[in-house]
């Protein structure tokens, strides 16, 4: 049986909207597939074993093999995963040195709350390395990571108040910062407070006591020019000042992290 007129164009013009659509749809390549929904268990439980086998091939020197496998891990979210190919991408160990990428795999741990990222591309911004110079967003990262303890970073906030690089130079908070980091073993900062107690620094009390005891205590992990400063020191301490110094240098040890 025929359509009458309207009928006819109704229908029509039906077809050719669906027609139209599925132009629309199709414009781009293939109809979408719908996926499955991703399971976080699945994915991390991959990115666990992922990251178990990329360590032990690392661990055998096998840098190139274990690559993909640090990348199969990182892609799913595994800070540790992502950090070690940032370094190394860094490096260029197992894979070509490329700095942009190794920026691009620690800002994802990084954003992510991971210390060492923070640090690592907190020291990236400040140097102009893989990214475009930018002491405030160095700056940011390296106090982000430092206020998680990393030593490193807190020695680089001692060094950039000292020098007043980025921020208003504050040889107290310079202080703060390094002495955080020297209570973590950074025998770097230690120097530098050795240097701080000893010598005049606006803000920073003189204090042969706790300088000698600093620059001792970097001394005998083996940095040679504390150990010329603090034989130095010495010469103009009293027999008191002396004893004060090596026992407190005594306590500062035990508290040092082990290991």
């Amino acid at each position: 049986m025929r359509e009458n007129g309207a009928t006819g164009r109704l229908l029509a013009l039906t077809v050719l909207l669906a027609l139209l659509s599925g132009c629309a749809a199709g414009a781009g390549g293939r109809a979408a597939v719908p996926q499955p929904p991703v399971d976080p268990q699945a994915e991390a439980a991959i990115a666990d074993e992922s990251f178990r086998k990329a360590a032990a091939l690392s661990r055998d020197g096998r840098m190139a093999e274990a690559a993909p496998w640090f990348e199969r891990a990182a892609t799913r979210g595994h800070t540790a995963a992502q950090v070690t190919l940032g370094t190394m991408y860094l490096l260029g160990r197992g894979v070509p040195r490329d700095p942009a990428k190794a920026a691009g795999w620690y800002r994802m741990a990084a954003e992510a709350g991971d210390a060492w990222a923070q640090f690592s591309l907190g020291k990236m911004y400040l140097g102009g390395n893989g990214v475009p110079r930018d002491l405030d967003e160095g700056i940011r990262l390296q106090r982000l990571a430092a206020e998680q303890g990393h030593p490193g970073a807190q020695y680089n906030m001692g060094a950039l108040y000292y020098n007043g690089e980025g921020v208003e130079r504050d040889y107290a908070a310079a202080a703060l910062w390094l002495e955080r980091a020297a209570r973590q073993g950074d025998t770097a900062a230690q120097l530098v407070l050795g240097r701080m107690y000893s010598t005049p620094h606006k803000g920073v009390r003189l204090d042969r006591v706790r300088a000698y005891a600093w620059l001792s205590l970097a001394a005998t992990a083996g940095n040679e020019e504390a150990g010329a400063m603090a034989d130095e020191l010495r010469r103009g301490m009293s027999a008191a000042e002396r004893v004060a110094a090596r026992s407190l240098a005594r306590r500062l040890s035990q508290d040092l992290p082990q290991g």
